[in-house]
């Protein structure tokens, strides 16, 4: 783990807890839909939209930007459920390893400018999702932290498996002081189809 931008280390603030997940129980009962585009914020649970179910689970700060003045980062974390039996469901960056081996954080006079090269290089990989901040383009990187229920325990993933549960983790860099962001899913497995998550500062939870 000491060569990955991982919840141990980048991620710190974003240790959310194993029990918290219960992604298939937690996203039963919701509303199902098909629509072309869909807007979920803070609490909503979508249990199956084009056999994917979410729920935007949290929101936390995390840590200042050590290139941009002013600005911090802000992780998000969106509970996901594959519906599908058969369909793998590709989320986020696809080249994890390629990031990992090429940021290495076993360096700690290193360390921080490295995380800050890991974040706009798995950004500028993350095609699937868009981030608009206070009305300005905003970076976002997303990968899966897929979940072992037997294990009670998260892996970094770039899927989500058929009937997998995990987390949707999304980064965002935006101006410190903000007041709304919202991040835009257009899926690889939906065709014209787009799933936007609304925030407000007032959502936080501050690690």
């Amino acid at each position: 783990m000491s060569n990955k931008i991982s919840r141990r280390t980048f991620l710190k603030c974003t240790g959310a807890s194993a029990a918290a997940l219960g992604a298939a129980a937690m996203l039963g009962g919701c509303g199902s839909s098909t629509s072309n585009a869909i807007e979920v914020k803070v609490g909503d649970k979508v249990s199956n939209w084009n056999n994917l179910g979410v729920q935007l689970t949290s929101v936390f700060t995390m840590a200042n930007t050590p290139d941009l003045p002013n600005h911090e980062y802000v992780a998000v974390l969106v509970t996901a459920v594959n519906r599908s039996g058969a369909t793998t469901f590709n989320i986020g960056a696809q080249n994890l390893a390629e990031l990992d081996a090429a940021y290495p954080l076993n360096d700690e006079a290193t360390k921080l400018d490295v995380a800050r090269q890991y974040f706009h290089a798995l950004a500028a990989s993350t095609t699937d999702f868009t981030a608009v901040c206070d009305g300005a383009e905003a970076e976002v990187g997303a990968y899966i932290q897929l979940y072992n229920a037997a294990a009670q325990s998260f892996s970094e993933s770039t899927n989500l498996p058929p009937q997998g549960a995990g987390y949707i983790q999304l980064i965002c860099c935006v101006p410190t002081g903000w007041q709304k962001l919202s991040v835009t899913f257009t899926p690889t497995f939906a065709a014209n189809k787009s799933l936007t998550f609304s925030l407000n500062s007032s959502d936080l939870t501050q690690a």
